[in-house]
């Protein structure tokens, strides 16, 4: 099975995040750690649950930004079209759901389960 990033940041997520807003572009970044291993974060719902999603960012720059804040995250910048970053959400059973970072932040959530 493929590995995840062991020490994600911890975000918490406010209730207009639960339903999403602003959309996904077809076009999404991710950081692939190596092989099969891509950056992944976790967000604490208001009810407490703590979720795993898939980090994707909207362009380049983002995902460089998202790096610089973690020390110690490193890997390369690749391109995937949204239902290609899906597929690698659904095909890890921890991920729960793709987040969209802007400016270092939580923008937008996509379930997959």
């Amino acid at each position: 099975m493929p590995d995840l990033i062991d020490n994600p940041i911890s975000t918490q997520l406010d209730e207009s995040m639960l339903e999403g807003f602003g959309g996904f572009p077809n076009k999404l970044f991710l950081i692939n750690a190596g092989g099969d291993r891509y950056a992944a974060n976790n967000a604490t719902l208001p009810d407490g649950q703590t979720i795993d999603g898939l980090a994707t960012f909207p362009d380049a720059d983002e995902a460089t930004t998202y790096m610089s804040l973690l020390a110690g995250l490193s890997g390369e910048i690749i391109g995937k079209t949204f239902e290609e970053a899906r597929e690698i959400a659904v095909s890890k059973p921890r991920l729960m759901c793709l987040f969209l970072f802007v400016g270092g932040k939580i923008a937008d959530v996509h379930w997959v389960r």
